[in-house]
């Protein structure tokens, strides 16, 4: 039995209940981690690479947890993103996964935006910004696979608590 549709756009089987039997990908699922991984880090890299103050003068070192705990969180969050993307992508199926994936690397783009701020204030606002964009992607990752929606619950739980972070400080109350 297909999929239903509208138009030429397959509805997503998880919407029916039925998720497609999940295949075992362990290689391209260390691919894809490692590259949302690097594609997350590069900014930074490349920010402190041209620029060795970046942190202080985009006002991070007013931050007060240390810079450590950043990093681990987003070692953690980056490669969930691409487990989950390649989770939509080996079971995707009959269906097209374009829009899913694409929603998830917009959201792993922007969540690198914040390097290109000039203040905390700014930062404080992407922050915002990624707040309702991961809320988003979940949504709509979930609407084809709530394994790969599971994926990005760590995504989804730290942006409101490093938007309260960036808040606390600019407010003063940090």
């Amino acid at each position: 039995m297909s999929a239903p549709t509208t138009g030429h756009c397959p509805l997503p089987s998880v919407a029916a209940g039925i998720e497609p039997a999940v295949r075992r990908d362990g290689p391209a699922r260390l691919i894809f981690a490692v590259t949302a991984l690097l594609v997350g880090f590069v900014p930074a890299v490349a920010a402190f690479a041209l620029n060795p103050h970046a942190a202080s003068d985009i006002g991070l070192t007013a931050i007060p947890v240390p810079a450590w705990v950043f990093v681990v969180v987003w070692l953690i969050i980056y490669p969930s993103m691409g487990v989950a993307a390649a989770h939509l992508w080996a079971n995707r199926g009959g269906l097209d996964v374009c829009v899913p994936l694409a929603v998830l690397v917009a959201g792993l783009l922007q969540s690198t935006s914040f390097w290109f701020t000039d203040s905390l204030h700014a930062t404080a606002v992407t922050d915002a910004t990624g707040i309702l964009l991961a809320a988003t992607t979940v949504w709509v990752v979930s609407r084809y696979s709530s394994t790969a929606a599971r994926w990005l619950i760590p995504w989804l739980t730290w942006m409101p608590i490093t938007f309260a972070i960036k808040v606390a400080v600019v407010s003063g109350i940090l």
